[in-house]
């Protein structure tokens, strides 16, 4: 059997990473700075263009080209450019010189790492870093005019073939083949400078020229190869793997013509020449731009998709100098006349500038191919135009300037702002001028360093090798298309200098190579601490000065992150940089303008800035103090971007040194690549068993970008780890090394009115507080910082060890959701609020082990190393304990599965993180291990509350007000709650109908299932588990118990149960719940079972009382009559006289309310029950207990129930003999008057049982039963009614009423000689009843005991000598006297034998 739940789910889910509220926060403040990364100005913004339509000039004043030695900035020794690096040719090329008869040329292919000499039809190539591995193509016949490097284009020649060699004749153009070989294995396949390059021996392609002199060729990133001719057309050449219906495998198209110029031989074109001499491509537009040898440049489109080609524009010489000479009106115009080189800017560079073309002078010309307005957005578009936007004069121009300039330029480079000039004439001295940008960033305008070397030849040539990226924001990977979030334009190089190699510069002549790298800030850096011997100099302060405190400081982080072992002690040199000039945090007070330059006064006046003026700071450096715009400058001052600034605290009250605010630009840098892109992409995978394809989820990023960015993150954590000044201010911050501190502005209130020294000291005490206060904010800012960066070390770490375990199996076993979930997610999701899914992803690792029945110690280990706070040391003993469980299930042997399933639970009872108990407890039950279950369930819920808080707040009734209370019961009882459920499905399987044995189906009976328990089997693992509850001493896990007995009408079970915890659990839940009458009903059989009688007794008597709509009357009256048994079985046991009176109270309780069930009996039926009045009485009479003064006045008067007005009154011993006639009267009247409508004989039975029935409640005593008054009114009703004469007797008689008193009263009735009776028409009637009496006795003597017998004999026989005299002195009826006389006479003689024979 499979465990259901995965290893990690076995914890409680979700389970927050450590400290996620800080590491939120800190992430938001982190965003500010990478946010302030972005905060930079593009180049059309640094050059003051507006607009298309408002061309602008600069390089004319001494800020557009600041003096690094100016004693204010202190940073003469400050490198631009290594040494320059000479390197001759190989001696076999400097021979090949002597054998040239018609042409050579040189050039660089920086892409294989090769320089390149043709002399006359040879051509040949060498690694132009040390002249090695010299290789040369000797194939043609006419001499190479021109040569190119271009990459193949895909699925048309075979792997080997790296590039392509593009080589032009007069005649011809051929394409050879070029591969590469390792030398050795250490060499990696991609490192073409140190391999072996080849070129293929035969030409792959080649075509006739048609006498088209191509002067150079370039090729797009797509592959499509462009040529420009001697006859001023732009060519292409087309190839594809085979022939077309209409196209050949390899064509040469004329795109400055008709587009089936191809079809024409170039000899029979005419138009006046002007060659191309140089071409550029701008692959994120794909543009072409071309310069002629006079002067004019056209640009070219091809398409968006990069597969079209048309002739956009062109402008001419003349009209680029007469825009040039519009917008520098006071620059001579010879400083335009010839341009020398042109460059495109990138899409990254620039949405509005495209061009730059540079004149022997060393002027930068900025072209746009849009008209543009950079205050309304527009979508990018397509060239249509070329136009002037900017001139930017090279060094000289501005009043200060020396003399120094630019002059006859020859070769030049442009890259990322940054230009490299080579000047000079061919007899005299030549220099190598470098402008760029790099040192002054963020600035509102363009300023550019400047600085020039000697070198001894003429240069031909100057390529770049581009700077190597450690992040690759290229679309295609390895596995896939990602979509990176480019930054657009690219950052100044301070920002992306941790990623960025230096750019390196090839300068060729024809004695050899010039090889110059361009520093980075960083490298500058290193060379300043290198030159100094350490960081202890004013260079490195003037450093620090010049890129502001943070820049610099995360420009050190650069250096003391280094893992180069090279670097050890320039990483200490670095770190003692940062701690001496890293400043220290400050709050704002006030409001004063202060810049955000990184320049300050030290050329004179300030650099408008991006961003907006913050507000002053204590003890700020007076270098920062103040800002001045220059009221003169060449370049307008542009409009702040919007979102734009610097200071990403500035809506704080603190400033953060310049080392926290360089920890987090820093960090920032590291991870912004990830930060805000998708972590994951769905690639196309082939099948294991066939070509099937598939879609799977895959890491976006290469696994060598994860790893670099990892890395990064460990050595700054390492470093943050490992010095504690990043938590306190270090002492002596500004001293430099002679011992002269950053000079600094004393903070004092304008208003302050204190003096002398007592005043000083104030305002030091205060700056002290103050300065202690921004201490304490930067603390906490760097604790949460250090928490961000802690954090995102292990979620790369977790993705990292995801794709060591094939990170596209581990997510596909995962379900569709979360997989959608995460194809969205990106790093800053995963670190800021993908707590869940780390848990996730870490589950599904392990899982995988798991499934493969192997074990987890190995990458529990590896968890807990590389992500300690994702994966704890709870997540390694759950694991552990799972996969226990899991063998377990698999255990062959009774005892061996024993054993594996207590030490998984002894495991899971290790760990103090809250634990899944639900799906571990499923599992438990699955192996049947119950007793697991309860363990576990009691330990977690002693983890959850060790100080017992629930049990005080339980105790105390779970008051409101006690919180930490409420939330530890509420904890406890989930731990409980996975008891109840397994009991539940015990019990569930105990109680569930045996299967019918009948078959469903035709065929052999179904095998049983094994894992299902037979209906025996629960039953006796129910009364197990039950007794092991039972015997824990968790006075909480009883309660929760009990609650599950009574909610699973377990009643009787919960009273067998004998522990001393079931008491206290009655009574406080009818304490919690007074309304609750199943746990009073529950309390009372408790204290009835375990003998406590008198508690019984008083709680039935309250439930009884109790005023409640649950209830009934009938119910009440049986809790009072249990009430009154309980309390006589007390009365056996104790004999106190409270006990006693108790007794006594609750049976007048019970009469009570029996006379008020017969009011509500009376009610329900006499009454109308529609009456809303009788309902009402009928509600009130359920709900309560009553006094007999309101039964008798609210409800038996008022609805005239004169029955329980009579038993009422005989209850509350009134005595007063009308009351009681006449309620006795209307009683018999209510008889006779519902009776009218019957026969004589069925009135005289209803009225004798209405008589009989009321007769025997109230016959022991004479005061509520009047005999005589109810003969009397009885027999008078009778006779009017002519009723049969002997009902009253015999229903008398069956009442108790003895014979002889019943004759006692007949006899007085009839000698009171009552005047109706001598009116009523049956004058005799009531000596007929009387015979009767009598003959009743004598039919049975028995009416009269023995020894009364014979008296009452006597004393009848007397009274019938009485009555025939009566009879014989009355005067009528003589038949019916006649027949009284004769049954007297008969009488006598049966009594008088009586007397005979007793």
């Amino acid at each position: 059997m499979a465990l259901t739940s995965p290893s990690f789910s076995m914890l409680a889910e979700p389970v927050p990473m450590a400290n996620q509220p800080v590491i939120q926060l800190a992430g938001e403040k982190f965003e500010t700075f990478l946010r302030s990364d972005r905060s930079y100005p593009e180049l059309s913004h640094l050059l003051g263009v507006g607009s298309s339509a408002q061309p602008s000039v600069s390089g004319t004043t001494d800020l557009d080209y600041p003096s690094l030695s100016a004693p204010s900035v202190g940073l003469s020794e400050l490198p631009l450019l290594t040494p320059i690096r000479q390197s001759p040719l190989p001696p076999e090329l400097v021979e090949q010189y002597a054998h040239m008869q018609a042409n050579c040329m040189m050039g660089v292919f920086p892409e294989i790492n090769r320089a390149w000499l043709t002399i006359d039809t040879d051509i040949f190539l060498w690694n132009y870093d040390d002249g090695s591995d010299l290789a040369y193509f000797d194939g043609l016949s006419d001499t190479i005019i021109s040569a190119g490097l271009v990459l193949p284009k895909p699925n048309i020649f075979q792997g080997h073939i790296r590039f392509l060699l593009c080589l032009a004749t007069p005649v011809e153009i051929v394409l050879l083949g070029v591969s590469f070989t390792r030398p050795h294995e250490d060499v990696d396949i991609n490192d073409l400078g140190r391999s072996e390059m080849h070129l293929l021996p035969d030409p792959l392609f080649s075509i006739p020229s048609d006498n088209a002199h191509m002067l150079s060729v370039e090729a797009a990133d797509n592959g499509r190869i462009f040529m420009t001719a001697k006859d001023g057309c732009l060519y292409e050449l087309v190839y594809q793997a085979r022939d077309g219906w209409f196209s050949r495998k390899c064509r040469k198209v004329n795109h400055s013509s008709s587009s089936l110029s191809f079809l024409v031989p170039t000899f029979l074109t005419f138009s006046g020449e002007d060659p191309i001499v140089q071409m550029d491509i701008d692959n994120t537009r794909n543009v072409i731009y071309t310069r002629s040898e006079k002067g004019t440049i056209e640009v070219y489109d091809f398409g968006a998709d990069g597969q079209s080609m048309a002739r956009v524009t062109h402008l001419s010489k003349a009209s680029i100098l007469h825009q040039a000479i519009l917008i520098a009106r006071t620059i001579d115009r010879s400083n335009f006349h010839e341009i020398v080189h042109i460059a495109a800017i990138p899409e990254t560079e620039s949405r509005h500038i495209h061009l730059v073309a540079i004149t022997h002078t060393g002027v930068r010309l900025y072209f746009s191919t849009c008209h543009f307005d950079s205050a309304v957005y527009r979508p990018p578009q397509r060239p249509d135009t070329l136009v002037l936007v900017h001139v930017r004069l090279p060094p000289g121009f501005s009043p200060n300037a020396g003399t120094q300039r630019p002059m006859n330029v020859h070769a030049a480079s442009y890259s990322k702002g940054s230009t490299l000039l080579s000047t000079g004439q061919a007899e005299g001295q030549f220099s190598l001028w470098c402008l760029s940008p790099d040192a002054f960033p963020f600035q509102a305008s363009l300023m550019e360093t400047q600085i020039n070397y000697p070198i001894d030849h003429y240069t031909w040539v100057i390529a770049e090798v581009r700077a190597q990226s450690t992040i690759d924001y290229a679309v295609e990977t390895s596995r896939g298309t990602r979509q990176l979030l480019t930054p657009e334009p690219n950052p100044p190089a301070v920002v992306e200098q941790h990623t960025m190699s230096s750019s390196k510069y090839i300068l060729l002549s024809s004695q050899g190579t010039y090889v110059v790298t361009r520093l980075r800030p960083v490298d500058q850096l290193r060379q300043l601490m290198l030159n100094n011997s350490g960081p202890d100099c004013s260079a490195v302060e003037n450093f620090f000065r010049l890129h502001k405190e943070d820049q610099a400081c995360a420009t050190c982080l650069i250096l003391i992150c280094s893992k180069d072992p090279s670097d050890a002690q320039i990483s200490e040199w670095a770190t003692q940089a940062f701690f001496k000039f890293g400043g220290e945090a400050r709050l704002r007070l006030g409001v004063e303008q202060t810049p955000t330059a990184n320049l300050g006064p030290a050329f004179g006046s300030t650099t408008p800035v991006v961003g907006p003026g913050n507000t002053s700071l204590v003890g700020s450096p007076g270098f920062l103090s103040q800002s001045i715009r220059p009221t003169v400058a060449s370049t307008p001052y542009p409009q702040q971007r919007a979102g734009g600034h610097f200071f990403p605290e500035a809506g704080s009250d603190v400033m953060y040194s310049g080392r926290f605010r360089g920890l987090s630009l820093y960090f920032a840098r590291i991870v912004r690549f990830m930060w805000e892109n998708r972590l994951t992409l769905e690639v196309v995978m082939h099948g294991y068993h066939g070509p099937k394809e598939q879609k799977v989820i895959d890491l976006a990023f290469e696994r060598s970008e994860l790893s670099w960015v990892l890395e990064e993150i460990r050595a700054m954590r390492a470093f943050m780890e490992g010095h504690s000044q990043l938590s306190a201010v270090a002492e002596a911050m500004h001293l430099g090394s002679t011992g002269v501190p950053f000079p600094q502005t004393p903070y004092a209130r304008p208003d302050s009115v204190l003096g002398g020294r007592a005043g000083a000291q104030m305002q030091r005490e205060q700056d002290h507080r103050l300065r202690e206060e921004a201490e304490s904010l930067e603390r906490e800012a760097l604790v949460a910082l250090f928490q961000l960066v802690s954090t995102t070390s292990e979620v790369l770490a977790l993705v990292q060890l995801l794709c060591y375990h094939q990170f596209h199996v581990v997510i596909s076993n995962l379900p569709k959701d979360f997989q959608d979930q995460l194809k969205t997610m990106t790093l800053r999701d995963l670190v800021l609020n993908g707590g869940d899914t780390c848990n996730i992803l870490i589950n599904a690792l392990i899982n995988r082990y798991i499934g493969d029945n192997s074990t987890t110690d190995a990458i529990s280990s590896k968890l807990r190393e590389l992500c300690p706070s994702l994966y704890s040391r709870d997540d390694a003993i759950a694991t552990k304990a799972t996969e226990e469980l899991q063998a377990a299930v698999g255990a062959e042997t009774r005892s061996n599965k024993g054993e594996l399933l207590q030490d998984s639970l002894e495991h899971f009872k290790q760990v103090n993180q809250q634990l899944n108990l639900p799906a571990i407890c499923q599992e438990f039950y699955q192996a049947r291990f119950y007793d697991g279950v309860v363990d576990l369930c009691l330990s977690s819920a002693r983890k959850q509350d060790p100080s017992n808080l629930a049990v005080h707040y339980y105790r105390n009734g779970k008051p409101p007000s006690d919180l930490q209370g409420m939330h530890a019961f509420s904890a406890r009882y989930e731990c409980y709650r996975s008891v109840t459920e397994v009991l539940d499905k015990l019990l569930t399987a105990s109680t569930m109908a045996t299967a019918s044995a009948v078959p469903a189906r035709p065929g052999p009976p179904p095998s049983p299932d094994p894992n299902q328990l037979t209906r025996d089997e629960a039953e006796r693992y129910l009364e197990d588990m039950m007794q092991t509850c039972l015997r824990s001493d968790d006075e909480l896990f009883h309660v929760a118990l009990y609650d599950w007995l009574i909610d699973k009408g377990l009643k009787d079970r919960l009273l067998e149960i004998s522990s001393p915890f079931v008491e206290p659990y009655l009574q406080r839940a009818t304490q919690y719940e007074p309304d609750n009458l199943q746990m009073m009903d529950l309390l009372w059989m408790f204290y009835e079972k375990s003998r406590n009688f008198p508690a019984a007794a008083r709680i039935l008597s309250k439930l009884a009382e109790r005023r409640t709509i649950d209830l009934t009357l009938q119910q009440r009256i049986e809790y009072l009559s249990r009430a009154v048994m309980c309390a006589k079985s007390s009365n056996l046991r104790t004999s106190s006289a409270s006990e006693g009176e108790f007794l006594y109270d609750l049976e007048e309780k019970l009469d009570v309310a029996r006379l008020q069930l017969q009011v509500f009996d009376s009610l329900v039926r006499d009454q109308d029950n529609t009456d809303i009045h009788v309902q009402d009485a009928c509600n009130q009479l359920n709900n309560e207990l009553m006094d007999i003064t309101k039964l008798y006045g609210d409800f038996a008067d008022q609805f005239g129930l004169f029955e329980c007005k009579l038993a009422l009154v005989f209850s509350a011993g009134h005595s007063d003999p009308d009351v009681i006639k006449a309620l006795w009267e209307e009683i018999l009247n209510k008889e006779f008057n519902s009776t009218v409508d019957k026969s004589p004989a069925s009135r005289g039975t209803i009225i004798g049982n209405k008589l009989i029935a009321q007769g025997k409640l109230y016959v022991s005593s004479e005061h509520y039963f009047p005999i005589a008054f109810l003969v009397s009114f009885l027999e008078k009703k009778s006779c009017q009614l002519d009723l049969s004469a002997d009902w009253i007797l015999q229903s008398l008689l069956k009442v108790g009423i003895p014979l002889q008193k019943l004759h006692s009263v007949y006899d007085r009735l009839f000698k009171a000689k009552n005047p109706f009776w001598q009116t009523s028409r049956n004058p005799f009637h009531l000596l007929r009843v009387i015979a009767l009496l009598l003959n009743q006795f004598c039919t049975k003597p028995t009416h009269v005991s023995g020894l009364e017998r014979r008296q009452f004999v006597t004393y009848c026989l007397d009274a019938i000598a009485g009555y025939k005299v009566e009879l014989e002195a009355t005067a009528g009826r003589p038949q019916v006297k006649q027949m009284l006389l004769t049954e007297f006479a008969q009488l006598q003689i049966k009594l008088e034998r009586m007397l005979q024979n007793p």
